[in-house]
Formats: C-alpha cells, sequence, structure tokens
C-alpha cells in the first residue's frame, strides 16, 4: 500500500531506489533468502524482464489491491504475486513498507502471529516507515524536513479517499509489546529518507534448543 498515486514520477522512483539500496547494504537480507514484500503497491524494486535485478534469491508480492496485484504481474514477470498468504508459504524475509500505520492494533497482533507462521527459521520481519508522529504533527514537520514530500502530500491530502484513511499512531513500545512473544526486535533507521519516519527489525524467536 502506498499514500502515492499509482502514476509514478522520478522523486518517488528515487525514493524506491534509496529504500531497495537501504536494504541491499543494511546486511538483512541475505543472496540466498526468499523475500516476501507485503503490500507491495506498484512494487519498488527494479524492474528487469531477465530477472536479473534482485539481490536475493526470490521475491514474493502480495497486496490486497487487485489493481496493484495485476500491475506486478506484469512488472515482475519472473517473480510470484500471491492473492493471499497460504500457510505452505515459507520465507526467510518479509519487508513491511510504509503499511503499519493503517492497520487497526487488534488485527496487527493476528497479522503477526500469521507472518511467524510463514517465516523460516531465523527469519525477520523488516517493518519500514513506522511514523514517529501523529498524521498532523508529521505533515507539519515534512514541510522543513523534505519540501518535494510535502508537495505530494498536500495532494494527497486534498483526495477524500486519502482522507477517509485511518491512521493508527502506534509507539514503537507498542509495536515491541505487540510483538514480544514471538519475536526479538531491533529498533533501526529509516529505509528511506523520511527523518520523521523509522524502522522495526523482528526476529523470530526459536523454541528449538
Amino acid at each position: 500500500m502506498h499514500i502515492f498515486k499509482e502514476k509514478e514520477n522520478e522523486y518517488i522512483k528515487l525514493v524506491n531506489k534509496k529504500i531497495v539500496d537501504n536494504l541491499k547494504n543494511s546486511g538483512f537480507i541475505k543472496k540466498n533468502d526468499s523475500v516476501l514484500d507485503f503490500g507491495c503497491g506498484t512494487g519498488i524494486w527494479e524492474s528487469s524482464k531477465k530477472g536479473e535485478d534482485m539481490f536475493f534469491c526470490e521475491l514474493y508480492l502480495f497486496d490486497i489491491n487487485p489493481k496493484n496485484r495485476e500491475y506486478c504481474n506484469k512488472k515482475y514477470p519472473k517473480h510470484v504475486v500471491l492473492d493471499e498468504l497460504k500457510q505452505d508459504l515459507k520465507v526467510n524475509v518479509i519487508f513491511v513498507n510504509s503499511i503499519i500505520q493503517y492497520i487497526e492494533k487488534k488485527e496487527l497482533k493476528k497479522l503477526l502471529i500469521k507472518f511467524h507462521s510463514i517465516l523460516k527459521k531465523d527469519g525477520i520481519i523488516i517493518i519500514s516507515d513506522i511514523p514517529k508522529y501523529s498524521r498532523v504533527i508529521e505533515f507539519i514537520l515534512t514541510f522543513f524536513v523534505d519540501f518535494k514530500l510535502f508537495k505530494i502530500q498536500t495532494k494527497q491530502a486534498l483526495n477524500s479517499n486519502y482522507r477517509k484513511t485511518e491512521f493508527f499512531k502506534l509507539s514503537i513500545k507498542e509495536l515491541i509489546s505487540i510483538s514480544n512473544g514471538n519475536f526479538q526486535s531491533k529498533i533501526f533507521q529509516n529505509m528511506d529518507n523520511n527523518t520523521n519516519r523509522i524502522s522495526l527489525i523482528l526476529k523470530t524467536k526459536n523454541d528449538e534448543s
């Protein structure tokens, strides 16, 4: 899910490239890993007809919007776009970018349980672009931090559908508390340049000795 329109502009492409570069340089994703991009939108990953663009082994993409799934099927012909998260799906990494604020706390608990069931041993969840502030305060601060992003968000704010979107501001402590039963947590810098947001890394706790 993205706060931006599906139509891509140069700024959004640069943001996406920054996210991918930071993920690659972070070391969280290994060469042989399989990755699920949950809430993929129209896709942040570079498109390649030969499928040689990824720095990891396999990419799975899921979005609740069927139009986004259709778009990604065309954009990523060598990778797998999912209609649902089936129990037999197993991945090393789940990447969740800029959607956590649209998920109610109770549903988020259920989602993390689902994520835990499809992660392989020592699997991780990378939750990126977590808002530090309320929607209004973030909007004001963005004016000073990133004026290009501010203009995009202003345009979105004028969209009636976006204004109706629920915005659930959960603190990092709340997110860690929700996940603590199944995961170890680590706070990390945001994957793009938006300093009003932050990332959280969750690593599976394994019961085996």
